[in-house]
């Protein structure tokens, strides 16, 4: 359980936003996928994940097989997976550094599970850029596999629910929208209570307040986190907004498979990768390399296919080129069609 106490300033600067991009769905996904509970709600979405991606066997995942460390903070509430993706390869190294030394200590503070966190035993994001670069290529794939076919359908969920949430807040205050919450999460004035069991951690605002975040992946045991790099930022703490199997299946079941095959054998099974990257977010042809790991001249070539078709645009800016998907190549790539 945690338990958050609040003071009447703190109540004054609560906030609902509707999301913390698809990178930060990415970090619980990864937690979620660690996860042996929940296997009714996401088994299918587990078993696809794992079916289509060895990600999970990765080193880096270790980063996230508990809730403990805080890139939330790191990257703030990107709107694309790139902008967050660029915010995590700026950062400076003593903010991770910290970020990790933290996550060590919350871990041995709060959590039950003995011996060493799982995240100390690969790599240093914090100085090594060559293994700050795998785990963002690591990021990457996972987002690729495991949000980005359902974004569309999850994003418009967070968007319900921030909207709801935030009404009963401007309409009825704070306290009305925190006894609305739903069951895991109790208002008993002037404390929060969430989740069940002994207690794991109090965590006092300090007149911060606190910013409730809707997730489609939240489903651990509840945490906070806060900012270290501004005390005046609000707290975070992410809203599960999965009610049942029947919401994981409305949101996380896709007709993909078959899109994918039917991709494939259209545009061939390199060319449909490149179209999924580009997908991911506008790229230059340097980034879109790295998506799909090949070289600059095999990438290069694919998007002037692809340009051909009409499925992408390429711009120039400055010395670089930029790729972006067309109407087409979106509707191509979501399973939707065109009626003439």
């Amino acid at each position: 359980m945690l338990r958050i106490h609040f003071t009447p300033e703190d109540l004054a600067r609560t906030r609902i936003a509707t999301t913390w991009g698809p990178l930060g769905e990415t970090f619980l996904a990864l937690t979620t996928l660690h996860q042996p509970h929940g296997t009714a709600m996401f088994g299918a979405w587990r078993q696809e994940v794992h079916a289509r991606s060895p990600s999970l066997v990765h080193p880096a995942s270790s980063l996230f097989r508990e809730t403990v460390l805080d890139l939330f903070t790191v990257t703030g509430a990107a709107s694309s997976v790139e902008e967050g993706i660029e915010a995590l390869r700026a950062a400076p190294a003593e903010l991770l550094r910290d970020e990790l030394e933290g996550a060590d200590e919350a871990r041995a503070r709060f959590s039950r599970c003995k011996g060493p966190w799982a995240g100390v035993t690969w790599g240093d994001i914090a100085y090594d850029r060559g293994d700050r670069e795998e785990l963002l290529v690591f990021l990457r794939d996972v987002h690729r596999i495991a949000v980005a076919p359902h974004w569309q359908r999850i994003l418009s969920r967070l968007r319900a629910e921030q909207t709801t949430h935030a009404l009963r807040l401007a309409q009825d205050g704070p306290e009305a929208m925190f006894a609305g919450l739903p069951p895991e999460f109790r208002w008993k004035p002037p404390t929060l209570e969430i989740g069940r069991g002994a207690v794991t951690g109090t965590v006092d605002l300090k007149g911060r307040g606190l910013l409730l975040v809707p997730s489609a992946f939240c489903r651990t045991r509840p945490i906070s986190y806060a900012d270290v790099r501004d005390e005046q930022a609000p707290v975070l703490l992410f809203l599960p907004v999965m009610r049942g199997v029947s919401d994981a299946a409305a949101l996380l079941t896709t007709a993909r498979h078959g899109i994918d095959s039917a991709l494939s054998a259209l545009l061939g099974r390199t060319r449909a990768q490149v179209l999924h990257a580009i997908g991911d977010g506008p790229c230059t042809t340097g980034k879109l390399a790295e998506r799909i790991r090949a070289s600059l001249p095999t990438a290069s070539e694919h998007a002037s296919v692809l340009r051909k078709a009409d499925l992408i645009t390429t711009t120039r800016r400055g010395s670089a080129v930029l790729h972006a998907l067309t109407p087409l190549g979106s509707a191509l790539l979501n399973g939707r069609h065109f009626r003439t």
